[in-house]
């Protein structure tokens, strides 16, 4: 009774949920939507999102499901992120705000897309409007190996057992993931000892962590069964990992809890909850130059320290570009030629593996040490090779569109990389600049044999990298 006391005294105070949203001089907005039934997010959770919206200078609006939601939203609570320029869902832990900020900074250099992805054999629950899926992993069969043993069919058998032993979820053929869906991975490891008894011990993992299990059962899930009985002991499995499923939704401490949306819940649009896009209010400040004002030859990249903004924001493709990251340091160097324009110009770039970060403690260990192999090799590396669209001198006022063909070197590979790049020389309180953005792909898997997140290829197999940045006289 006290927790809801508790939570009508939070939304009372900024709570939007039954009034049109006031104008707000900010222009981004941290979005909160909750079950005003189900109350899954505590009111300190609450005020630690709402604090972290106002470290980022960002709205923030609490909204619940009373005037009903857009016709997307499957499951709640949902974060989202927008601004002029569009919005973001947010796919991660709630209670995860190194994640959340993370998220925050990505959307703000580039809105994710909503593409579908397509799934074979795969277990899917649809409940109401959500769909949760389950993609399932049995391992080779470890132990004695039986009397002409089939390892492909015993895999397809023990898949299809386990779906059987299963009552809310359908094994599909295929199926459209959309980005709002939500998944379980599992991971099962059979062993058959030397009396023909099967064991089984399994590893549940959440979406929003592939490296942690968010259970483990290591000691077997049933008592060792016969061989010629495994059918009904993967039936049992299957009922028990289903179970287990259903009780982290309802009980998860981490974030990952949720409730579903009703089919019967009203659909309303952005627009009529009073979140809808304002382009009118992506107005830059002015940044004319004085008169007389010329161009060094020689830069620098600034140090980012005001804005606290990532200079490189990097992610897998859609429909996995949840999937993403940034670089929170980035030192380099750019040398027009005597033209004072690119088309001789010299650069390099370097990033250190340890300012690579998900946003997430474990994650960022993984990803340094496990994938990039952070111990071997510490930095990567860009370097010009050619600049096209570069032959004219660089001037004040206009905006130059440039291909970079360079050399790309991470864990020892070197690869040839060409970037889009945007040049622009602005003043920001009397101070010249180049305001530079460009983007470039990197195809993980087939050059540097690192793998990526679940999901269709080439999707999960390419990581797209967006830059950008201030250059400052390198004197």
């Amino acid at each position: 009774m006290i927790s809801k006391i508790i939570y009508s005294v939070i939304f009372s105070l900024i709570w939007c949920g039954s009034a049109p949203i006031e104008a707000s001089d900010k222009t981004e907005q941290l979005i909160l939507i909750v079950s005003k039934e189900h109350q899954l997010i505590s009111p300190d959770e609450i005020l630690s999102v709402e604090a972290l919206a106002d470290e980022l200078g960002l709205e923030f609006v609490l909204l619940d499901d009373a005037k009903g939601l857009p016709s997307e939203l499957t499951t709640l609570p949902a974060i989202y992120f927008q601004n002029a320029r569009g919005r973001s869902k947010y796919y991660g832990r709630y209670k995860n705000l190194s994640r959340i900020k993370n998220f925050v900074r990505t959307a703000k250099m580039f809105h994710s897309s909503n593409d579908t992805s397509l799934k074979k054999d795969i277990l899917v629950w649809q409940n109401q409007k959500a769909k949760i899926y389950a993609p399932i992993k049995v391992t080779a069969l470890e132990g004695q190996e039986p009397h002409d043993f089939d390892p492909v069919l015993f895999l397809q058998e023990a898949h299809e057992a386990i779906a059987s032993g299963m009552q809310k979820y359908e094994l599909r053929q295929s199926d459209e993931q959309s980005k709002y869906a939500r998944s379980f991975y599992f991971n099962i490891y059979p062993y058959l000892d030397e009396w023909d008894n099967l064991s089984v011990t399994y590893e549940l993992f959440s979406q929003y962590n592939c490296v942690k299990p968010v259970s483990r059962k290591m000691e077997p899930l049933i008592p060792a069964f016969p061989w010629s009985q495994r059918e009904d002991g993967f039936n049992q499995i299957g009922q028990l990992i289903e179970e287990d499923i259903l009780r982290y939704i309802e009980t998860a401490i981490n974030g990952d809890a949720f409730v579903v949306v009703p089919e019967s819940m009203q659909v309303s649009s952005w627009e009529a909850l009073g979140l809808g896009l304002d382009a009118s209010n992506s107005s830059k400040s002015n940044r004319r130059f004085r008169a007389g004002t010329t161009l060094p030859r020689k830069w620098k990249i600034e140090e980012d320290g005001a804005s606290g903004d990532p200079l490189i924001i990097f992610s897998f493709l859609s429909p996995v570009d949840s999937y993403a990251g940034e670089v929170t340091a980035v030192e380099g160097t750019i040398n027009l030629d005597e033209n004072y324009s690119f088309e001789q110009a010299t650069g390099s770039f370097s990033v250190d593996i340890a300012d690579v970060t998900m946003g997430a403690e474990d994650f960022d260990d993984s990803v340094q040490n496990k994938m990039l192999k952070r111990a071997l090799f510490p930095k990567a590396y860009f370097e010009f090779v050619k600049v096209e669209g570069a032959n004219r001198k660089l001037v004040t006022g206009q905006i130059q569109q440039l291909k970079v063909h360079g050399k790309f070197t991470m864990m020892g590979i070197t690869i040839p990389v060409t970037a889009e790049a945007v040049i622009e020389p602005v003043q920001e309180d009397g101070v010249t600049k180049l305001e530079a953005s460009c983007q470039f792909q990197i195809p993980l898997f087939e050059k540097f044999s690192v793998k990526g997140p679940d999901g269709p290829s080439p999707a999960k197999d390419i990581l797209q990298f967006y830059m950008k940045f201030n250059l400052i006289e390198n004197i």
